[in-house]
């Protein structure tokens, strides 16, 4: 759990993106500061919510991949478990920012209006106690493997409980910062279909990473191309299953929020949504040799993680139904753009020191190693 570093950060995402991350952290801060004060707290606090969402799950889903990785021993990964692991360094900025939601959860989230000190007291036990549980785990799950580099394939207890605790600390997120923001009656699909979304945004920024570097082989990106199109088809399943069961029913109250999707200026955003997470992604990783190459794949994974980035904003926004207006915009933009940049600034510094730990001397004899071990495992 390492604190913000611009020099860190630099080494690992180079001066101009690094100056780029500081420059959006800053104008994010200024947003959120400017929405409290000028009547948008709400905005600044649902974006910031949504924001949260994305760049708190992409972190712990690339942990979680980490750590089913060692779990199943797949020495076939190793190139790539550096970048995954260094989603731990977000791990104390997202806490700050779920303290802080919690905190100003009276001028965002509906049913706190009426709520009395054990509501609120209840919604600061049901998000930070198991998110705590779930950031110490993962810290120390990252810090044995990266210590004991002779059990490195070896299952370790931290990483069985981090996955487990992974599943339900995100599913607590879920319920508290998307199901209970609408009045209507919720899916019990959702927090599945959220913690599966935020794995798949950590394998995708695992991906990309890992792509634009050239960590990784020919042979190896195929491996990666494969599992992430799977999991791809993972997260649509839940979504049909999400949309299946409601239209078959035809219950109002039910089809009401996806209908609320489905219409007016969210309309065109769920659309791009299905195009960037699915549809794409579906077509471009589904050729073999799209998958070997490196801006194939890093393209349909950088696609696929702005499509999440929008459809956690789809969880959040339409269910408050905010004033729009051009200072609504101006503060919403604005904290997203914040809080990209804190995300890259705290994961920065690790990616560097990832660079010398996993990127291997000859990409190509990696990437046939690897696709030799992954056959064998």
């Amino acid at each position: 759990m390492s604190l913000v570093s611009l020099q860190g950060c630099e080494a690992g995402l180079g001066r101009p993106l690094s100056r780029l991350a500081l420059v959006a952290t800053i104008v994010g801060i200024g947003a959120f500061l400017v929405g409290l004060f000028a009547g948008q707290a709400a905005t600044a606090l649902s974006v910031l919510d949504a924001s949260f969402l994305f760049f708190a799950g992409l972190s712990a889903g690339s942990v979680a991949l980490a750590a089913a990785v060692r779990i199943a021993s797949g020495r076939w990964a190793e190139p790539i478990l550096p970048v995954a692991e260094a989603g731990v360094g977000f791990f104390l900025p997202a806490l700050a920012v779920l303290v802080l939601l919690v905190l100003c959860a009276r001028l965002f989230v509906p049913w706190t209006h009426g709520a009395g000190a054990l509501g609120l007291l209840g919604l600061a036990a049901r998000l930070l106690i198991p998110t705590g549980v779930l950031f110490f785990l993962g810290v120390r799950f990252v810090a044995g493997a990266t210590g004991q580099k002779a059990e490195l394939y070896r299952p370790t207890t931290a990483a069985v409980a981090y996955c487990a605790v992974y599943a339900i600390a995100l599913s607590f997120w879920a319920y508290d910062l998307v199901m209970r923001l609408s009045t209507g009656p919720s899916a019990t699909v959702i927090p599945a279909y959220y913690f599966v979304g935020a794995f798949l945004s950590g394998f995708a920024w695992v991906a990309l990473v890992t792509a634009i570097r050239g960590t990784s082989g020919p042979d190896l990106r195929h491996d990666v191309g494969k599992l992430l199109f799977g999991f791809i088809i993972v997260w649509t399943y839940l979504l049909w299953s999400l949309f299946l069961a409601t239209w078959y029913a035809n219950v109002p109250e039910e089809s009401a929020p996806l209908l609320l999707r489905w219409q007016g200026s969210y309309r065109p955003v769920t659309q791009a949504v299905l195009l960037a997470v699915f549809f794409w992604p579906f077509w471009l990783l589904f050729s073999e040799r799209f998958k070997r190459r490196r801006g194939t794949l890093a393209f349909g994974a950088a696609t696929v993680l702005l499509g999440l980035w929008a459809e956690r904003f789809l969880l959040v926004l339409p269910s408050l139904h905010l004033r729009g207006g051009p200072t609504s915009i101006l503060v919403g933009a604005g904290v997203a753009a914040g809080m990209a940049g804190l995300f890259l600034l705290s994961v920065g510094s690790r990616l560097a020191a990832s660079s010398s730990a996993g990127e291997p001397a000859d990409p190509a004899a990696q990437g046939g190693s690897a696709g030799a071990a992954a056959r064998s495992t």
